[in-house]
């Protein structure tokens, strides 16, 4: 009788914090991920011409890409080497 009495008032409570942990899951760890897969796809599929804007905010077009790094041209006569990581997204329409 006593453990049973012990089970119903341990249930509310853990039932609680599996759905917290669902619920944590949900709306932080998932969309995260989904971020970084797509900057990985991103990262992945660069190829020469793609413009481009870095984690730092410089504007540029891919020249030429590497394993672990791409140059980006920025300016005539300017190509800087970065790590491909470096890339956040590619420029659209209105900012190129």
């Amino acid at each position: 009788m006593l453990e049973d009495l012990d089970m119903r008032q341990l249930l509310p409570p853990l039932i609680f914090m599996v759905v917290l942990l669902v619920l944590f899951w949900y709306m932080i760890m998932r969309p995260a991920k989904q971020r970084q897969d797509r900057h990985n796809k991103l990262v992945e599929s660069l190829e020469n011409g793609d413009k481009v804007i870095t984690a730092g905010g410089i504007y540029g077009t891919v020249v030429r890409v590497l394993d672990q790094t791409v140059q980006l041209k920025i300016a005539d006569g300017v190509v800087l080497t970065m790590d491909r990581r470096a890339v956040r997204r590619q420029q659209t329409e209105e900012e190129g």
